[in-house]
């Protein structure tokens, strides 16, 4: 009884160990990703990712509606 116990363990870790080998593995992550810069909008002063924020002849803007405001003020 007790051989066949032992067998039958070992028979399960078998097939746990290959069944494990053959599932996908979930893909490596890459370098964590660069930090953006930060502006400010120069009308409101929001805080704002660079590559969201719109240019202007002031500077840089959280939105269209701020840089026409910002720039209408002369």
């Amino acid at each position: 009884m007790g051989k066949l116990l032992l067998i039958l363990l070992l028979l399960v870790l078998v097939i746990w160990w290959i069944a494990r080998l053959r599932a996908p593995r979930p893909p490596r992550r890459n370098a964590a990703p660069r930090p953006q810069e930060i502006v400010a909008c120069a009308h409101c002063g929001l805080h704002l990712p660079r590559a969201d924020a719109v240019s202007g002849s002031g500077g840089l803007y959280c939105s269209e509606a701020h840089r026409l405001a910002h720039d209408g003020r002369g």
